[in-house]
């Protein structure tokens, strides 16, 4: 009896569920063997490489949400070169599929061809400017701007990422965030995004790449940075502009370049290093090339603004001017998360009962929001005896990443028995009613693998604070300094699953204390997180730049070295 083909399937983006349904139809019969994404991403180009040649079956297929979530359309057909599978197949959700065989080769050669000559001269054109850059750009001062009140301030808020396709992630709630508080604050401001940016609070512009032929991702952004102060540069000459304003991303360099054209200011939203991030968590090819966009944007802007104390003093360490840098924590629009906004009817579509204990969890699937340490806890609480009479124990897990499929197959058994509900990513706008159905909201955030300081500011920390519920959270980097032991959350060790338990299972049983900290923890977001106050402490720096003697000063809601040292010593011994 012949066996039955194999498909090798590799989940870029969209639901494993309905990949396996679309190529299924394409290929009825055959044996679908799915990749991993997170081992793949995790083995660096050149193990990659190797791990695609060992493939031999009837097809590879590379699976999307969407056909425009390719990044290299003009790459993917000529994986037949590598792999030993008839066919090689980009397929999406919607049942669209494009099947490449041998044959098609000399068809696609022509274009092919040209597109990786003009990658190669991108990759050489832009290593030598940027070098150039790096050693003539400086920053536009600040000092320039004093004595104009926060209405008057004129911002460009530039987005130069033309490939992101994110639809959900902190990343798109910081930005919707700061421009909803620099509404609220009064400020003038034009966006101008290499994709569309559905927040409405002012002016848009989407500047797209239009290039047609490349091979890889990262030349093509290398040569947008220039289409963009093309597109963007005339619109901008003449207008009494206070600064603009871009977050920092891989292989960006437009607001730099705008800046020394335009001689405005730039701010710069620095959120942590590309380049430590292609090391430890994202590969990236193009490393020098990464390196070198990084160091230019950072020696042109005028302003830096981080997220974190631990971001500051990385800065520092690299030779940036503290009176440059702003610590900035992310925050919170109070009015959109908030108690009693819709969680009572999701709890009952869902099938949860009315008495019982929900632990929600919103999310990047992901290394350091301490996803195994969350499947680990799932397994002792629901394997073990009730925390309370009545009610069951449930988990609702919302969000996607590289090892959401891993937990899933891990809690199968407790999601079929309707325990552990996996409700996917949602919408933002959806994501205050899956809060809301919860009791206990978890945060088990890791230390990062090398041994850096934690240097993030989750944006649902300050999500979970409004809503008004118990919190359990690692005690970490700027987390253990925005939340209270026993005051605004119950802190735990990080990567400490069984300390993760202890405090579920105390909550769980103790109602009155998830009242009284989700109570507290919502005053603390109102007092101090908000995205309005986040806007207005960076518009009193564009406005009046703070004097060098005061930059050690902390901003509002982080603690000092001192208060960390003196929160440390309080919590020793807790339970």
């Amino acid at each position: 009896m012949k066996a039955a083909p194999t498909v090798f399937v590799h989940a870029w983006t969209g639901r494993a569920e309905r990949a396996r349904q679309v190529v299924a139809g394409l290929y009825p019969g055959a044996t679908l063997q799915f990749l991993s994404h997170r081992e793949l991403r995790e083995l660096g180009w050149r193990r990659q490489l190797a791990a695609f040649r060992s493939l031999e079956g009837q097809a590879l297929v590379f699976f999307f949400e969407s056909l425009g979530d390719v990044y290299e359309p003009q790459l993917l057909p000529w994986m037949g070169l590598i792999h030993r599978c008839r066919d090689t197949v980009v397929a999406d959700e919607a049942g669209q599929a494009r099947v490449y065989r041998r044959s098609d080769w000399l068809r696609l050669a022509p274009s092919f061809l040209a597109s990786g000559l003009l990658d190669g001269a991108v990759l050489l054109l832009s290593y030598a400017l940027l070098i150039c850059l790096r050693l003539a750009i400086k920053p536009v001062p600040l000092k320039e701007l004093q004595g104009k009140k926060r209405n008057q301030v004129d911002l460009a808020y530039l987005y130069p990422f033309p490939l992101d396709r994110a639809k959900i992630g902190g990343a798109l709630a910081h930005v919707g965030g700061l421009l909803a508080g620099l509404a609220a604050q009064g400020a003038r401001c034009k966006i101008f995004s290499g994709r569309r940016l559905d927040f409405g609070s002012f002016p848009f512009r989407q500047v797209p790449a239009r290039r047609r032929f490349f091979l890889l991702r990262e030349p093509l952004l290398l040569s947008y940075n220039a289409a963009f102060v093309r597109s963007v540069a005339p619109e901008l000459s003449g207008a009494q502009l206070t600064s603009l304003y871009q977050r920092h991303g891989r292989f960006v360099v437009a607001g730099a370049l705008l800046s020394r054209w335009l001689r405005v200011p730039l701010v710069l939203e620095y959120n942590g290093s590309e380049d430590w991030i292609a090391e430890h968590w994202d590969p990236s090819r193009f490393r020098s090339w990464l390196r070198l966009c990084e160091a230019v944007s950072l020696a042109a802007a005028s302003l830096i603004v981080v997220v974190s104390e631990t971001l500051r003093e990385e800065l520092l360490s690299r030779g940036i001017p503290s009176e440059r840098i702003l610590v900035n924590p992310n925050a919170v629009d109070p009015e959109t998360f908030r108690p009693r906004c819709g969680g009572e009817q999701l709890r009952c579509q869902i099938g949860f009962g009315p008495v019982d204990v929900v632990v929600g969890f919103v999310g990047t699937f992901s290394y350091w929001h301490g996803i195994p340490v969350l499947q680990e806890a799932i397994h002792q609480l629901l394997d073990g005896e009730p925390p309370h009479p009545g009610g069951q124990l449930r988990f609702l897990l919302v969000g996607e990443g590289p090892l959401r499929g891993e937990l899933r197959q891990s809690c199968a058994e407790y999601e079929r028995a309707g325990e552990v509900v996996l409700a996917g990513p949602v919408l933002h706008d959806q994501v205050p009613a899956h809060l809301d159905a919860s009791d206990i909201l978890v945060s088990p955030h890791v230390p990062m693998l090398d041994g850096k300081p934690f240097f993030g500011s989750p944006t649902k920390l300050f999500e979970y604070m409004a809503m008004g519920k118990a919190i359990v959270a690692s005690d970490l980097g700027q987390i253990g300094c925005v939340l209270r032991h026993r005051e605004t959350a119950w802190l735990v060790p990080p990567g400490d699953s069984r300390q993760l338990v202890t405090a579920i299972r105390l909550l769980a049983s103790q109602p009155e204390t998830r009242n009284r900290l989700g109570q507290a923890a919502r005053e603390a977001a109102l007092a101090r997180h908000t995205w309005s106050q986040n806007a207005a402490h960076l518009l009193a720096r564009l406005t009046l730049p703070a004097p060098k003697s005061e930059q050690q000063t902390e901003p509002s809601g982080v603690a000092s070295p001192s208060r960390r040292l003196r929160g440390a010593a309080r919590r020793v011994g807790r339970g």
